[in-house]
């Protein structure tokens, strides 16, 4: 199938100096022909019109390429535009063909064609359309020209062109090798603040048993002893003054750590919110952007985890098999429910099947009873996939 040809994502800063450079030659291709060219409109004839018309065209074929790319077209669409550009230099080609600088110069444009090739596909495919493009200029070159036609050029062309791709095909590896370490790092940072959380949880559960069990029964019995104490003094004005002030900050203090278990008992459970945060803020350019309920807690350590691990998850399947470039991650309680949303604007599943993690997520999600669902809008003509994991808050192990 075409699509198991094509290449990973490319990071999106990768693509954006790859295009300028791009844009750069083709700026250059035109400047030349500005030059070869004559200055008066008047004298030019239809040849020369025509190759302008088709270094415009090829401008703009590309320009929508890249607009394409980035707004998730399909691969047979951007293969269309693609083979569109490869026409247009060949039809440049045959009308510049009474200028030797221009014949010699235009043939560059294909360098543009390879840098495509090599985003969109692995180096062995863009490899060999490469040499089908370059071949079928060479053909074209001979209807116009005596044997053996633009061979030389079309040689050096090849060459060039399989330079590029090697070079951006390193480049893109590099940076998608970066990028992955910028996932594992913000998974761990995550999962780091996630285990602190459930420490500092455990500690306030610890204090408020502590205040519940230790201290306040000892003020209890404190209080119950100023009582007996007030009944016996009752004659001693004086001292019955002390022991009723005494019972009343006694009973004030109880209160007080009554409030304060309350209070600590109240923020008991797992706030997530740190976590997910963490998780989006160290990938590059706001890929993820993250909505939060406020005050939002997780009673169950094993609901909170398991709701770490599909936004984790989630985010990473759709960065790097969806090749998205922007995800909103949504947490909200409905009910007695949590759920979190996953939506990206990425290729979609693309008929493949669900891999160990994603497996693996799904049925832990049904082992606490909660709901699994995965939308490919990308299948449906949209774009991306919708992610929704709801879990029950008081979630049961049924394993």
């Amino acid at each position: 199938m075409l699509f198991d040809l094509e290449t990973q994502n490319v990071p999106a800063a990768t693509r954006k100096q790859l295009n300028l450079q791009a844009a750069g030659l083709i700026f250059t291709i035109l400047a030349v022909a500005a030059l070869q060219l004559p200055w008066r409109l008047e004298n030019w004839t239809a040849l020369e019109w025509g190759g302008v018309g088709a270094l415009v065209s090829f401008a703009a074929a590309f320009g929508a390429t890249v607009l394409m790319i980035e707004y998730g077209a399909n691969s047979i669409e951007r293969i269309l535009l693609i083979l569109l550009q490869i026409t247009i230099v060949v039809i440049a080609f045959d009308r510049f063909r009474n200028y030797p600088g221009l014949v010699y110069t235009v043939p560059a444009l294909l360098i543009v064609v390879a840098t495509q090739f090599a985003t969109l596909f692995r180096d062995w495919v863009a490899t060999l359309l490469i040499v089908i493009s370059s071949l079928a200029f060479w053909g074209v070159s001979l209807i116009t020209m005596p044997w053996p036609g633009a061979l030389l050029p079309t040689l050096v062309l090849i060459a060039f062109q399989g330079y590029a791709v090697s070079i951006i095909a390193s480049r893109v590896e590099v940076d998608r090798a970066r990028g992955e370490l910028a996932r594992s790092n913000a998974e761990l940072v995550s999962m780091q603040s996630f285990v602190a959380e459930t420490v500092r949880d455990r500690e306030r559960l610890r204090i408020a048993r502590d205040l519940h069990d230790v201290t306040g029964h000892k003020l209890t019995a404190l209080k119950i002893n100023l009582q007996i104490m007030q009944q016996r003094v009752k004659e001693n004005a004086e001292l019955r003054d002390f022991v009723d002030r005494s019972a009343q900050i006694a009973d004030d203090l109880l209160s007080d750590t009554r409030v304060i278990v309350r209070q600590i008992s109240g923020a008991e459970g797992l706030a997530l919110g740190e976590s997910l945060t963490k998780l989006a803020s160290l990938l590059p350019d706001g890929m993820i952007t993250v909505e939060l309920e406020d005050g939002l807690r997780v009673q169950s350590g094993e609901v909170a985890r398991l709701l770490l691990r599909a936004g984790q998850e989630g985010t990473s399947n759709a960065l790097r098999h969806g090749g998205a470039n922007r995800i909103q991650l949504s947490l909200r309680r409905i009910a007695d429910r949590f759920v979190m949303r996953i939506i990206d604007n990425g290729r979609g599943l693309r008929g493949k099947p669900a891999g160990f993690g994603r497996s693996q997520l799904a049925a832990r999600v049904k082992e606490l009873n909660g709901e699994y669902r995965l939308i490919d809008h990308a299948a449906t003509g949209g774009t991306g996939c919708e992610l929704e994991i709801t879990l029950p808050d008081n979630a049961a192990l049924n394993a």
